[in-house]
């Protein structure tokens, strides 16, 4: 991800109408809400909100970024267990944690999505969950894809298949932000990834909108999270996997 970005992330994650949808989505598909006693693992926490999630539910929570800056924002939200690391290899050691988070990690161009899921494989105790998403349909590429250095976007299909053979049992999939999907399609797709472009040149979608339109954004999303975790849905810009270690 372009350095700017995690300064831009932090200046309006609490607040802004995605993370926060995103953060109550994957708080409803936890297999537990409670982490009293549990060890949680981030893969790639970024500037430290969904790890607050996850501490706010009792979990002792570790994470790890690729950068640098990524990793000081994180400590200055008071998280000791954070470290620089390469989500190819996580620092961790092995059957340690009892829940892995990969959000927004898996499209990530230094990333290699097989080594991410035998990682998690290997650092889950057994009977541990990994909660993982991701941005979906390649066709949906876009100018803030290549600033934040995606270069993937997987369907359900594809997503469901990285777990073949690795150890890890598919709990569900499904689609997040299928409400939303016509009209984030249509941004998408208005303002595609210009080839030949450097990516430092890039510019991501990252900025707080009016607030009354932050509002009625975070709403609707609001009322889809109302499905879950009892319905999978069959479209939307993300997607996410709950896995299981036998």
């Amino acid at each position: 991800m372009n350095p700017v970005e995690y300064q831009k992330m932090r200046e309006c994650e609490d607040l802004h109408w995605w993370y926060r949808s995103l953060h109550r989505y994957l708080l409803r598909l936890l297999p537990d809400y409670s982490g009293a006693g549990k060890r949680a693992l981030d893969v790639g926490c970024g500037t430290g909100g969904w790890m607050a999630e996850l501490a706010g539910l009792g979990y002792a929570v570790a994470g790890f970024d690729l950068s640098a800056e990524a990793v000081e924002y994180a400590k200055r939200r008071g998280f000791a267990e954070v470290q620089v690391g390469d989500a190819n290899r996580f620092p961790a050691p092995d059957d340690y944690f009892d829940l892995v988070t990969c959000v927004d990690v898996m499209e990530c161009r230094e990333v290699d999505p097989p080594s991410v899921v035998g990682e998690m494989a290997r650092v889950l105790k057994p009977g541990g969950y990994a909660l993982l998403q991701m941005a979906a349909h390649q066709w949906l590429l876009s100018e803030h894809d290549v600033a934040v250095h995606s270069v993937r976007r997987y369907n359900r299909r594809q997503f469901r298949a990285l777990f073949d053979g690795s150890g890890l049992q598919v709990i569900r999939t499904t689609y997040l932000f299928g409400l939303l999907f016509p009209l984030m399609a249509i941004w998408k797709l208005a303002h595609p990834a210009r080839t030949g472009r450097p990516a430092a040149a890039a510019v991501s979608d990252v900025k707080l909108p009016p607030l009354p339109v932050n509002h009625l954004l975070y709403a609707l999303c609001y009322l889809e999270s109302l499905l879950f975790p009892d319905f999978s849905l069959p479209a939307g810009t993300s997607v996410c996997a709950l896995v299981r270690k036998a």
